[in-house]
Formats: C-alpha cells, structure tokens, sequence
C-alpha cells in the first residue's frame, strides 16, 4: 500500500509538471509581442508544434489566409507544414519567414535557405531562411548545411519532422533543450502453453499425461510507467523510464487423476528503473536519414525473492518465485546496439539491433542475455495524426540458477503491433500527444525440458513448459516542450 500510495504521489507531481513551467514562464513573460506585428492578448504559439512563438524570433514565420487571418509558426519547418496543410502558396495571401541575419520578414518564395547546418534554432528539418543568397552561401560555408530555394525545401519537407515507436527506439535526436514526460499504461496476457512452437491449452496439455503434474495456464501484467525524455545537446538524447507493474499467474496443477486445482500467485512493485542514452553520430543534411548509438543500463531499484526451495524432479534447491513475479533482477543490467531512422515525404522507418546483458545477481540467478531487432514503418497523413505498424523479434538465452540452466526458460520470440499517436492539444509551450498500440506474438519457439521421475515405485514423464500467445496494449498520453536554444551567436 505505502508503494502504491508513493507512486500515485510522484504521478501526481509529474503530472503538474506543465503547470509549473507553464507558471514560471508567465512570470518570465508578463508582456506578448508577436514578431514584427502587434500585441496581443495571448502568448502566441505555433500551431504545429505547441512552443512560443517570442522565443523563436529569429526564425519564426507568418502566413497570411486571404480573408487576412494569420497564422505564426515557431519556424521554416513548421511554416512549410502549414503551407500543405492551406493547399499551397497560391491559396493563401502571403508567406513571410524571418531573415536570420536582418531579422526582418521577407517573402518566403523568394529567400533562400540552408538545411542540414550545425544551429537547429527550433525543428527539424533545420531549414533556415535567408534574404540573400550571398548571405546564405556565408552562412553554409561556416555552419555547414545545403542550400536550397523554397520549391525544394517545400516538396522536401514533410508533415511530421519525426515519429518515435513503441517497443522500438529512434534515432532521432530531436535537437538540444527538448524535453518529454509521459505516463504510460500497457496490459500483456499470456493464455496458453507453449512446447517448442507448438501452442495447447493447459488443462489439455495435462490431462494427455497423468504424470503430468503442473502447467502455467495464464500470465497477466498491468504495467504503468513515467517516462521522462532530455536532449542536452542536438545530437544527444537521455530517457529514464521508472515501471511499476502488478503480476497475476495462474497454474493447474494435478492433485489425483482426473482432478486439476489452480493456484494463483500475485505480485507488486515498482521495477528496476531503466536510463537509456542515444547518441547521434551520424545524419543526413537533410535531416531524413539518422544512425545512433544506444548504451543503456538498470538500476536495482526492483524486487527480487531469492528464497529457495528443492524441486525434486530436478533434485536441487531453485529460486521459488518464478521470473514472472519478481519485480526486478537485483543486478544491474547493460544494453547496447545500433539505431537507424529514414524519411520518405509521410512515412518514416526506424529499425533497431540491440543486446541485452543480465549478469548474475547476489542470489546467484541470472537472467538470459537477450539479442533483439526490430523494425517500424510510420505513416503521417498531416502533422496531428501519425499511424504504423512495427514487428520486433528476440532470442533470449536460459535463464540459470546457480550455474545450472533452466530448461523452459529463453527462446525465440517475434511480435507485430499496430501503433498510433494523435496530437490533441496544444499547451504550455508544447504538444500532447496520445499514443497507443496493441499487438500480438506472431511466432514463438520456446524452450521447454523433459524430465523423469519415479512416484509410487512407477516411473513418470513430465514436461516443464512456458507460457506464450496472448496479445499486448499499451496507452500513453505525453507532454513534450522545446527550451528555446541560445542561437544569437550564430
């Protein structure tokens, strides 16, 4: 109860979170200005992507509707999106960008602009307007970056400047001072045996052999997590995940011939807290092709019951509580791999291979050393609005239990989920998005083990298995906000 109520208490703060950048902010900012026009009552933000507009005056853009609505963007790339989204240049009255060195409004059509350069003064792609060429060319050969003229940056340019998967990592680095928090819930059930690849139900897995004397018949998870994501530099990106998840197992075990009983065991608490970083050394200049380093590591904070007791089939002393029901691996945990993330106009690719080491733990348990891939198409109709599909696949060695190797334990695992995001709001210099995704294993070879025993002077055959099939969801609602980047130097 005291975890539960610690854990509603920390949500509960990260949830005000936006409050209170929201407040200090205001206090920072009593007085509104939008850029080159007039004041007005309300802190102006972008519509595409939430950030004030007063901390973006060096690149920030205005397009004027032919009833004389305007609409002001934080910058070019948003600028652009608004552009698609109105039906082009030639249905509205004019678009404006801001020059970067005069820092007057010029016209869009006619500016010149550099992609690809070392400032990222507010999205990605980095398109930053000039009104002379020259100046450009200047600004390009000290920064870096190509340079185009408005048709190609318009057709270039595509509705989202990233997406980011679910059970798959970008390799997005989203430019320095973005910062995310989300809540997160999933659910995953596993509802029947598996031998191998072969599935069955567990009373029928155990009434075809009377030696037969247990088999996992469900497995239930209701997970929550905060995730919290920070990019300190353009090409650096941290994110922390703290979990807290509610385990439910159940087992038919045989008592006479013919009689099955159930057994269920539960188990709560926060997990072992998860600290990733992605460095992004490589991308294309226009920002549509990303590859990454990721270096992770877990922190024990989860429990883990090392009480033992003999199994006497297998004649020697096991952990008790099965790896389904321990909160965390009392050990920490390392993980690393290579990321890579490619746009085509609406659609984005992510794929991933990572490996994951479990060292052995005080008890002298260890986790299976797990390798795993994965892969994400994306599709972006519009900049609110993101839909795909992503298949992940891994092979977990056995787990082992002072040095010996559980044999219904690891194996091979391939999952296929249909994801979405939708932002909703637009709030506190940022955007809120809900996400979603819910999916199934589509294949699964687990291993399993055979083992002989003698009861009753008679001699009987068993077999340990491992729960499998199912399906998983998750939900998520995320804050995400940009602190503008110091850029005057440039």
């Amino acid at each position: 109860m005291k975890t539960k109520t610690l854990w509603m208490v920390l949500v509960c703060q990260l949830l005000l979170l936006p409050v209170w950048v929201m407040a200090e902010e205001q206090q920072m900012t009593p007085v509104v200005v939008t850029p080159h026009e007039h004041e007005h009552s309300e802190r102006p933000s972008c519509r595409v992507c939430g950030m004030w507009i007063d901390q973006y005056i060096k690149t920030a853009g205005v397009i004027t509707y032919k009833n004389d609505d305007k609409e002001y963007t934080c910058g070019v790339a948003c600028l652009l999106r608004e552009v698609e989204d109105a039906g082009g240049v030639s249905e509205l009255k004019s678009v404006k960008v801001t020059d970067w060195v005069s820092g007057e409004l010029v016209d869009a059509e006619g500016a010149t602009y550099v992609v690809g350069s070392n400032v990222i003064p507010d999205m990605i792609p980095n398109y930053i307007a000039f009104a002379k060429r020259t100046e450009a060319e200047e600004f390009a050969a000290k920064e870096g970056g190509e340079i185009m003229e408005f048709g190609v940056a318009f057709q270039d340019s595509s509705p989202v400047g990233t997406t980011a998967p679910f059970r798959i990592r970008t390799a997005v680095t989203p430019g320095a001072g973005n910062f995310s928090v989300g809540m997160v819930y999933g659910y995953t059930e596993k509802n029947s045996i598996k031998n191998g690849s072969g599935s069955s139900d567990a009373s029928d897995f155990i009434g075809a052999n009377r030696g037969q004397k247990q088999a996992p018949e469900e497995v239930q998870i209701h997970s929550q997590a905060i995730t919290l994501n920070y990019s300190p530099t353009d090409s650096l990106a941290l994110f922390m995940n703290i979990p807290m998840a509610e385990r439910r197992t159940s087992t038919l075990t045989q008592q006479t011939p013919g009689r099955i009983g159930e057994t269920i065991a539960d188990e709560s608490g926060i997990g072992d807290i998860l600290l990733e970083g992605r460095y992004n050394f490589w991308h294309s200049t226009r920002y549509d092709q990303f590859a990454s380093l990721l270096l992770g590591t877990t922190l024990p904070t989860g429990d883990f019951d090392g009480a033992r007791t003999r199994n006497a089939q297998l004649g020697r002393s096991l952990v008790a509580r099965g790896p389904a029901l321990q909160s965390g691996k009392e050990t920490a945990t390392f993980t690393g791999g290579l990321l890579y993330s490619q746009r085509w106009k609406d659609f984005w690719l992510h794929t991933s291979a990572l490996y994951n080491a479990n060292p052995e733990n005080d008890d002298r348990f260890k986790f299976g050393d797990v390798v795993s891939g994965g892969l994400a198409l994306h599709y972006t109709p519009n900049y609110d609005l993101m839909l795909g599909i992503e298949l992940d696949a891994s092979y977990t060695q056995k787990n082992e239990d002072m040095g010996y190797k559980i044999g219904n334990s690891g194996g091979v695992v391939s999952n296929l989920a249909f994801v979405g995001d939708w932002r909703f709001l637009n709030a506190f210099g940022g955007n809120f998005k809900l996400r979603g995704s819910v999916g199934l294993p589509i294949y699964e070879d687990l291993n399993s083990q055979r083992v002989a025993y003698r009861q009753n002077n008679q001699q009987f055959n068993l077999t340990q298995v491992q729960p499998g099939d199912g399906f998983f969801g998750n939900l998520a609602i995320q804050w995400t906000y940009r602190d503008a980047p110091d850029y005057h130097d440039h």
